[in-house]
């Protein structure tokens, strides 16, 4: 791809025009909330998380033009830089795992999604086309980092994927956890009509709801081990009080509905691979680390493909993880991608 999928970003005029929520949506303050109060019991969460990390940090904001992005920056200041990107209804707390650890290596970046739950602006990119690639560029422009590692979860995974596959000359190493667009993902439906997700149930039922389903095994133990209740914690009130349809641009606010055609070509995107074309073209050195458990794919036959598809791809398959395998086994995890990416 050419430098130029990074060049020209727009003024900050240009981006208030491109990119400003419509006097169409209900809540021109909180946008992607169902409530106030429910935007104030997700920020209580955030910033209860924020008081459990283990190292100094501290909070930036940079411009990109889809609003401010907010993020944790600690580490080294001459250390080389690792951008973490968070899935959809992650925010960067979310992280506190790894950045005891990652800090001692490297400069570290733990990015708030524009448009996802967080301090960054509530205007989400597109995932049909190169925005978030387009974001990730003006975040290290802000920045004015030249290049940079990237990690990213499930659907930030892809992210990265993307960056490393339309942006190459931004991305050192890439570190893929559990993505999506790897190959064709099974829809979990049986989740979605399960009774968690019944709106008449508050959130401490859907977290023990989650943790219960997000720890189940097919194997006979009935049990794979240990689940993060704070990340079931952020997908319960996300769930209750965050507006998903909205963060994925599937939303239509002149309808006040979804639209049908935008949420079936985002569902693609989530849960089909991308093209062999498309993953052919992924030449930067990855680390794909997938959980054992993965509900969505079977990642023993995942794996051999992604390899023989991109030949600087590495795949890891961590025992008694999921889908979660970053908060599942961080222990496991969290070395396994310093070595990746502090080898030469």
């Amino acid at each position: 791809m050419p430098d130029s999928t990074c060049a020209n970003p727009v003024t900050s005029a240009d981006q208030n025009a491109q990119h400003t929520m419509t006097d169409n949506d209900v809540d021109m303050t909180h946008p992607l909330y169902k409530s106030d109060e429910g935007y104030e019991e997700i920020m209580k969460w955030y910033h209860g998380l924020l008081e459990q990390i283990e190292v100094p940090f501290e909070q930036r904001f940079v411009d990109t033009r889809f609003g401010k992005t907010h993020m944790l920056v600690c580490g080294p200041e001459d250390g080389e830089p690792l951008v973490l990107v968070q899935a959809v209804a992650g925010s960067s707390p979310l992280w506190r795992n790894q950045l005891a650890d990652f800090s001692k290596h490297f400069r570290v970046y733990a990015l708030d999604t524009v448009g996802q739950p967080g301090l960054s602006d509530q205007n989400p990119p597109s995932y049909l086309n190169d925005d978030y690639t387009q974001w990730l560029c003006d975040v290290l422009d802000s920045l004015k980092i030249e290049k940079a590692h990237f990690a990213g979860v499930s659907a930030g995974g892809w992210q990265v994927m993307r960056m490393a596959i339309d942006a190459p000359d931004r991305v050192r190493k890439a570190v893929l956890l559990s993505p999506m667009g790897v190959c064709h993902a099974k829809l979990p439906v049986k989740i979605w009509l399960t009774k968690m997700v019944k709106k008449g149930k508050d959130v401490d039922g859907l977290q023990d709801d989650l943790t219960a389903k997000s720890v189940k095994s097919k194997s006979p133990g009935g049990s794979f081990g240990t689940f993060d209740r704070q990340l079931a914690r952020a997908m319960a009130l996300c769930t209750k009080h965050f507006r998903v349809d909205r963060s994925m641009g599937i939303y239509n606010p002149d309808t006040g509905k979804v639209n049908k055609l935008n949420a079936l070509r985002v569902l693609r995107k989530f849960f089909l691979s991308e093209p062999k074309s498309v993953l052919r073209q992924l030449m930067t050195p990855t680390l794909v680390i997938f959980g054992q458990h993965e509900v969505l794919y079977n990642p023993y036959k995942v794996g051999p493909r992604l390899k023989k598809l991109a030949a600087n791809v590495d795949v890891e398959v961590i025992e008694g993880a999921g889908h979660a395998v970053i908060y599942d086994r961080p222990n496991d995890a969290n070395p396994m991608i310093i070595d990746f990416l502090r080898a030469p």
